[in-house]
């Protein structure tokens, strides 16, 4: 079964992407000179994760996405490939801006004009990307588990049936992680990232024991679509800045395990066991500013509860940051999901045994989003 992160790119186009990834062309230098540090009065960032997209630039606060042209967009399949995939950008409300190197050597003055207007201009989309939807696989041993409050563990089901079958009801992604502590750890997940890949054609996300680039790599060449890290960025920040150098920021979700704890909101690690002296806001814009691609933020007090989501945390976060936020803990209901979207305007939600049990069905909440006018990928 096909994968769709580049909306079924061809290998022409999946090359000229890997080279470019840690190779900015001098035309996108020459911009990025100018649109880094909001410049134009809007914060951009340069490779930026869009669901199954990957922008040249995008301005998360205004719903802007700037692509830049180079000769090898003259060849018909990427042609055709570009025209798709700015479609389906359009249709999730977002304003697609193209220039070709040419323009940026030439006239760079009219094209920073055209940024900075469309920047000024009121946006008449529908509020930008399409909600995610996105089961989570807590991974033990092979099996998939879930308990209350990171504890009481009970067995939910193989991971890789579940996958299936929540690609099948109409999940966006999967979030896989891996919280058995063996020293087979690495052997197992590539096993289970090679076995998921083959049987989805969504993005999927894998967690969990990633302490180095070698454990990365292994993984995304398995075929997962992104690797999420949590407690060892906390302990070296700087894995942040090496993985987004290495795979770009695209690939790199920073899981953040929160609690409040005498009014404050502190980070914790090891499956929220270890309180650290980060404060949950700070760490975020760190991580952000070292080049995460996406915060997936999980409250430990609403976890497991079925309570609904800490929807005053996660709108602050959300309107503090310029990457997506994925939304985690305390989903009991379809209500659930519509609150937090209309509370705090997150990217996704994220959630575990409520789907892992048969207590919500994707497609069942799908439609009472959209009788919300909460903006949703069809099934």
């Amino acid at each position: 079964m096909k994968k769709r992160m580049f909306m079924d790119a061809g290998n022409l186009i999946f090359k000229n992407a890997h080279a470019l990834r840690n190779n900015i062309t001098p035309a996108e230098m020459i911009l990025w000179g100018h649109l880094k540090g909001s410049q134009l009065g809007a914060k951009f960032r340069r490779q930026h994760p869009l669901g199954i997209y990957i922008a040249d630039f995008y301005c998360h606060q205004h719903k802007i996405i700037i692509e830049l042209d180079g000769s090898i967009h003259d060849v018909p399949e990427i042609a055709i490939n570009d025209i798709e995939r700015q479609l389906n950008i359009e249709n999730d409300g977002i304003k697609v801006l193209r220039f070709k190197n040419e323009e940026i050597f030439s006239q760079l003055e009219k094209v920073l004009e055209t940024i900075k207007q469309t920047i000024s201009s009121p946006f008449r989309g529908r509020g930008g990307l399409s909600k995610r939807i996105i089961p989570c696989l807590d991974v033990k041993d092979g099996r998939t588990v879930k308990g209350v409050n990171f504890v009481d563990l009970r067995d939910a089901g193989d991971p890789v049936e579940l996958a299936w079958n929540y690609s099948r009801q109409g999940a966006d992604e999967l979030v896989f992680l891996d919280i058995t502590a063996t020293v087979e750890r690495r052997k197992t997940m590539v096993e289970l990232v090679k076995a998921v890949a083959r049987q989805i054609n969504i993005p999927f996300t894998i967690g969990g024991g990633i302490n180095e680039i070698a454990d990365a790599d292994a993984l995304l060449n398995a075929g997962a679509d992104k690797i999420s890290i949590n407690s060892a960025a906390v302990r070296n920040p700087e894995l942040i800045d090496e993985l987004a150098k290495a795979f770009g920021v695209q690939f790199v979700v920073i899981a953040v395990d929160t609690r409040l704890i005498g009014g404050k909101n502190i980070v914790h690690l090891n499956g929220g066991r270890i309180p650290t002296e980060k404060e949950t806001l700070h760490w975020i814009m760190e991580a952000e500013n070292r080049g995460a691609g996406e915060i997936l933020l999980t409250s430990m007090d609403h976890d497991g509860t079925k309570a609904g989501f800490d929807n005053k945390l996660l709108k602050l976060v959300n309107g503090m940051v310029s990457i997506p936020v994925i939304a985690s803990g305390g989903a009991g209901s379809v209500q659930h999901f519509v609150d937090v979207f209309e509370q705090s305007n997150v990217d996704a939600a994220l959630a575990a045994s409520v789907f892992h049990y048969g207590e919500i069905l994707i497609p069942d909440l799908k439609k009472v989003l959209k009788q919300n006018n909460i903006e949703i990928r069809e099934i």
